[in-house]
């Protein structure tokens, strides 16, 4: 478990009062909810109750927009279709954990991974997929995955002259002059390296007058029902100080991604919502709209608070591979950037991060660049969600693997770096499928279905 999920757990029991442990397993939520079951957590939930991984949680992460204001985030156009080429022996690769020597299968299988949809991805073909605690088309929350969208529209609005990576962030968001982020460029803030004192941690959430909690509390996510946030968004970030130079510590802090999120807002003059779904959502072929979680005050909750279908997660990890290439999206020079590993001065100073990474996929990764939470030497790339959210790419071996949960165990990261090891590198990608007619590989059948 990495110092964000220990924090926010600690943090979200101290707020609710609720046991980590769910009397329910997963499986409940296989078919979805009974009536009397969603009735139960309407009238018994309160905030932090989302994150204590039991029975609310795992209700809340498939209905966000039932307790919090949101913002529909829209598809459109033909779907792209995952054609099904599935491999049984990846359901058999074995791998030594803390809870044994378990098989993908098995650890699906455990009763304490509480691992809720899991695909694989290779050459743009579902070659795994599984269902344990939800249903193929459900909406289930991101959490910290979702920071990639603000990485990924910043890069682009870099690639296209609308800011400079070297300008003080300042320039852009002159409310932010003599706060914390005054001094600190656009490319520290998107590489987690502002020095601003906001670190995610225990102490931090819970105290409404330090950095992140007050923008925690701002954004709704631990106010009491019924009381309005003392701070706005905006507030909440001009009052966060700096702690130590810009761009010379790799630092997890939601407040980055924040702030990227009122940038982009700033440049483009859309809502960030809107902006996710014309620059991204719109155009990967998924199947269903995405939603966007949203403050009191009407700012994007860019961090965290957005949820999808699990293919729909996939697609848009697939950018980032051969096979799901989209230039109008993600420009190649856009991505060499994002994956360029000699970029790493920020993060060999970040042993806390850099251990924790490794402790929690088998090896060490060698950057973190554009909100993903890890780069490593071959160029895969990682980035978590709390309570057992991921999403691994591989661009060398075109794999895309991702998973939601909800969950404290976090055995199921360790399947991911040799999931996308079981393909070999350098294979050519084949074309894709699109709905209502298209290329299909003769040995594989195009379904937008499981």
């Amino acid at each position: 478990m990495n110092t964000l999920s220990r924090n926010l757990a600690g943090l979200m029991l101290l707020a609710s009062g609720i046991a980590a442990a769910s009397p329910l397993p997963v499986a409940t939520a296989q078919h979805g909810f009974k009536a009397e079951q969603a009735m139960a957590v309407a009238q018994t939930f309160k905030p932090g109750d989302i994150a204590a991984a039991g029975d609310h949680a795992l209700y809340a992460y498939l209905n966000m927009a039932q307790f919090f204001p949101h913002q529909l985030v829209s598809r459109q156009g033909a779907v792209r279709v995952l054609s099904a080429n599935p491999d049984a022996a990846l359901g058999a690769l074995r791998v030594t954990t803390a809870l044994g020597d378990l098989s993908l299968d098995e650890m699906l299988a455990h009763p304490q991974t509480r691992v809720q949809g899991f695909i694989v991805l290779h050459q743009g073909a579902v070659v795994f997929e599984r269902y344990p605690g939800m249903r193929p088309d459900d909406a289930h929350l991101w959490w910290s995955v979702a920071k990639l969208f603000a990485g990924l529209l910043t890069e682009l609005l870099i690639d296209e002259g609308k800011i400079e990576r070297q300008q003080n962030i300042v320039t852009y968001l002159p409310e932010l002059a003599g706060s914390g982020w005054d001094g600190v460029r656009v490319e520290d803030v998107l590489n987690m390296a502002s020095g601003v004192d906001a670190m995610d941690s225990v102490q931090g959430y819970m105290d409404r007058e330090s950095g992140i909690g007050g923008l925690i509390y701002a954004e709704g996510v631990l106010t009491p029902a019924g009381h309005q946030p003392a701070l706005g968004h905006d507030e909440a970030l001009q009052r966060m100080r700096a702690v130590r130079e810009p761009g010379t510590l790799y630092q997890y802090s939601s407040a980055n991604t924040n702030v990227l999120g009122v940038l982009i807002e700033r440049i483009t003059g859309q809502r960030y919502a809107d902006v996710v779904s014309q620059r991204i959502w719109a155009q990967l072929g998924a199947e269903g709209d995405g939603l966007m979680g949203m403050a009191p005050d009407g700012r994007a909750i860019a961090h965290g608070m957005f949820s999808s279908r699990l293919r729909d997660l996939a697609r848009f990890g697939q950018l980032f591979t051969p096979s799901g290439r989209n230039p109008a999206v993600l420009p190649q020079v856009v991505q060499a950037r994002m994956t360029d590993t000699s970029k790493r001065a920020h993060y060999e100073t970040a042993e806390a991060a850099a251990t924790a990474a490794q402790a929690r996929l088998g090896e060490r990764p060698v950057s973190a660049l554009a909100q993903w939470d890890a780069l490593f030497e071959d160029g895969d790339l990682y980035k978590s969600g709390f309570d057992g959210q991921a999403l691994y790419v591989s661009p060398s071996r075109d794999v895309v693997v991702a998973m939601f949960s909800t969950s404290r165990d976090k055995t199921a990261y360790a399947y991911l770096r040799p999931l996308a090891r079981a393909f070999p590198a350098g294979a050519a990608a084949p074309s894709s499928c699109i709905a209502g007619g298209g290329p299909r590989r003769r040995s594989q059948h195009c379904s937008s279905r499981p």
